[in-house]
């Protein structure tokens, strides 16, 4: 029983620089010895899951059990397969830092712009009398 057709379309824009284009990654994963199958695409989103009809037979909390089972599995697979992509682990302290810092730069930024619109607005009301 297929439960979640393969996803069609693009799942975001190449990068028009890039000479090469990359094969997007998939995670693939079983539970319930088999019976349950799931590929996941990246970063772990569900492209699809099938579900052994035999199954139907084992309730829903078993059938759950194995969903969750598979996608984990096809998760932990697809997430192997970015870092061995990255070159090995990422530093996951260092990625905080620097996502951190482009926070802040954001915030700076639109700290500015709402602070030149204020000066707009003001400038506005003032002319307007």
């Amino acid at each position: 029983m297929r439960l979640l057709g393969q996803a069609t379309g693009p799942t975001g824009s190449a990068d028009p620089t890039s000479p090469v284009e990359e094969t997007p990654l998939r995670g693939r994963g079983t539970g319930g010895d088999g019976l349950v199958e799931a590929v996941v695409g990246g970063y772990g989103r569900l492209e699809s899951l099938e579900i052994n009809p035999t199954l139907l037979r084992s309730g829903t909390t078993a059938i759950a059990q194995y969903v969750v089972e598979a996608v984990t599995a096809a998760q932990d697979d697809e997430r192997r397969q970015r870092q061995e992509a990255l070159g090995g682990e990422v530093d996951q302290a260092a990625l905080h830092r620097q996502l951190e810092g482009v926070a802040e730069q954001a915030w700076r930024g639109l700290d500015g712009m709402i602070g030149d619109l204020d000066a707009m607005v003001r400038r506005l009301d003032r002319d307007r009398r």
